[in-house]
């Protein structure tokens, strides 16, 4: 465990951290999914530091600061080209809207790791002693392989919404099973998941789908009634195939939705507060799979323009992997590789037909001259300028 904190590209920043807090009187511990992760052998993401150091004191010890939550105790410290999460130990008071505490209360690392919400991620290691810390048991689930709520399970699902969908997505991420009576609870008040902000539930579904175990999570939420809530059209199946092609979180929501139909697709995008690019590579992706031979009965060069966009390519690259044979999709891919999947720049322009052509004229013209350069039945603008006259002749 201590070879792989220390290995982490942000060690340097947490020891000169823990070595200023300490040297002024402060407990320094790494804590949370940086320890659980540790513990089993993984390279954490992130190396998060908890401290009986309040917000003011940590502002007066570091030359940089950044507030992020200063009022419940989070503050975030650059140091060695890092940014690092400091927070203060505390005990949250009042959630009153399924999301944070009214108000908090500094407090020692045993309280602090009780309001957390699983047992896996409420571990400490203390820096000074390097000793894990654990105040609820968590080590046992670790080994174990369970997801388990700390403390009363209702009472971690009220205070914030997010936590059921996050206990399918740890049992993804750690490919665990949720405990009984955590699972339980979950079903009880799957209702309550409807919420929380589409931004959360995308950034968690986003999480869940690139997961070690996607369709653990996946059924997880079939199984409590999250599914039902959020995404009922994966009712009907809620299989999922892992696929090497997918590098960006859209990729992975483009599957999610893929047997979704329209109404049930645009629901679901719209419920996840997507950027317009992500939006509009997803529905292109689904729209090819809903109908393929809809793009591939087109020409050539039509098809090398919708080629330009992400989701009708990722889309042809899924179907041609689970169709290999797909003879006329590898050749639209040796076709568009063959212009470094890069449309080229339009051998002919608006300026060039200017006066000469009105209205959709202009449009279908220059549409009819871009397919041909794609089809390499142009190959310069000279030839381009030559098809042209003879173009305008025929038109007239």
């Amino acid at each position: 465990m201590q070879k792989l904190i220390h290995s982490h590209p942000h060690w340097s920043a947490v020891e000169s951290i823990y070595h200023t807090l300490q040297a002024h009187g402060y407990k320094a511990f790494l804590a949370g999914g940086c320890v659980r992760d540790a513990l089993l052998g993984l390279q954490a993401n992130d190396l998060d530091v908890a401290t009986d150091a309040n917000p003011d004191q940590i502002e007066s010890l570091f030359k940089k600061t950044v507030n992020v939550g200063k009022s419940f105790g989070v503050m975030r410290v650059l140091v060695d080209g890092a940014d690092i999460e400091v927070a203060t130990f505390r005990n949250d008071g009042t959630y009153l809207d399924g999301r944070r505490p009214e108000s908090v209360v500094f407090s020692t690392p045993q309280e602090d790791a009780q309001r957390r919400d699983f047992t896996v991620n409420a571990l400490m290691y203390d820096l000074s002693t390097e000793q894990v810390l654990d105040y609820v048991g968590g080590q046992a689930d670790l080994q174990a392989g369970i997801l388990r709520t700390v403390g009363d399970s209702e009472r971690r699902f009220l205070e914030d919404h997010l936590r059921l969908l996050r206990a399918a997505r740890f049992a993804a991420q750690l490919n665990f099973v949720i405990e009984d009576e955590s699972f339980q609870a979950m079903t009880r008040m799957a209702t309550l998941v409807t919420k929380v902000s589409g931004e959360r539930i995308r950034d968690e579904m986003n999480k869940l789908l690139k997961a070690q175990a996607v369709p653990r999570g996946l059924e997880a939420m079939a199984q409590s009634g999250l599914m039902r809530e959020l995404f009922p059209f994966r009712l009907r199946d809620n299989s999922w195939k892992t696929s090497p092609l997918v590098e960006e979180a859209w990729q992975a929501l483009a599957l999610f939705v893929r047997k979704a139909d329209s109404v049930e697709m645009e629901k679901t995008l719209d419920r996840l507060r997507l950027s317009s690019r992500e939006r509009r590579c997803i529905e292109d992706s689904w729209a090819v799979w809903q109908d393929a031979l809809a793009l591939l009965n087109l020409s050539m060069g039509k098809k090398l323009q919708k080629m330009a966009r992400d989701g009708v390519a990722f889309a042809l690259r899924i179907l041609l992997e689970e169709s290999p044979e797909n003879s006329q999709i590898q050749e639209l891919f040796v076709q568009w590789d063959s212009w470094q999947n890069l449309l080229p720049r339009p051998f002919l322009n608006g300026e060039d037909v200017k006066g000469l052509l009105t209205g959709k004229a202009i449009g279908d013209c220059l549409d009819q001259a871009f397919e041909l350069q794609l089809e390499r039945g142009l190959q310069s603008r000279d030839e381009a300028l030559q098809w042209l006259k003879k173009y305008l002749k025929k038109e007239s």
